[in-house]
């Protein structure tokens, strides 16, 4: 929504050979040396563009591995977040740009493309139309957590959820269902048994899902 803040995850789980990503190569063994997530564009209606012109920008995490921070290296599962203030209101095909590198007589890089995703930003700006959204969900608090955070979620009517946490190999460590009053709703989530780490959190209604990133730390 237009003059909301918006925050989304953008999962990569980088693979071992260069056919995995570019399937040109599907029949060439690359091994990948590894991958850079470049930029996530919107297309405008003219040209494709640069998400910090609607008001959206990319921010990675690759678990300190590099210190390019997005940069994502075989067999491992990283993190971006797209988050922000959208100021332009529209319907925009997105892309998400990657090199990836690997040898082959030298060092060789190869850009490709990942396309077929939408970001639809509403023209609505007031606080009432955004909490008549069918769902919203807020960062966790306190983060980083350590015993406990609680999940602070939106709902339009009472209906069933499902909370689900995921680490970033994508394996479900935690799942309930809950039924959800029309409004703000609060759960306690006990994350004592949790491994210190980034975790992904997520709110799934039976028409949308929206997922945070949050921090154990103990």
């Amino acid at each position: 929504m237009i003059n909301q803040p918006y925050s989304d995850a953008v999962y990569v789980l980088c693979p071992s050979s260069v056919g995995d990503v570019v399937p040109e190569y599907a029949n060439v063994q690359l091994a990948i040396d590894s991958i850079s997530l470049d930029s996530v564009t919107v297309f405008n209606g003219i040209a494709d563009v640069q998400m910090s012109t609607i008001g959206l920008y990319l921010t990675c995490n690759n678990n300190g591995e590099s210190t390019n921070p997005c940069m994502f290296f075989p067999g491992n599962a990283y993190c971006g977040d797209i988050a922000g203030t959208p100021t332009v209101a529209g319907t925009f095909d997105v892309k998400i740009f990657v090199t990836v590198h690997f040898n082959f007589f030298g060092a060789q890089s190869l850009p490709y493309s990942f396309e077929g995703y939408v970001l639809e930003v509403s023209s609505g700006n007031s606080v009432s139309e955004a909490s008549a959204s069918s769902l919203t969900l807020n960062q966790n608090n306190p983060n980083p957590a350590s015993a406990y955070t609680n999940l602070t979620f939106q709902v339009a009517s009472v209906q069933d959820v499902t909370i689900s946490v995921c680490n970033l190999l994508g394996e479900v460590v935690y799942q309930k269902d809950i039924k959800a009053k029309r409004g703000e709703n609060q759960f306690r989530l006990e994350t004592s048994a949790f491994e210190t780490g980034v975790y992904l959190y997520s709110i799934q209604t039976m028409d949308k899902k929206l997922t945070r990133k949050m921090i154990v730390q103990h």
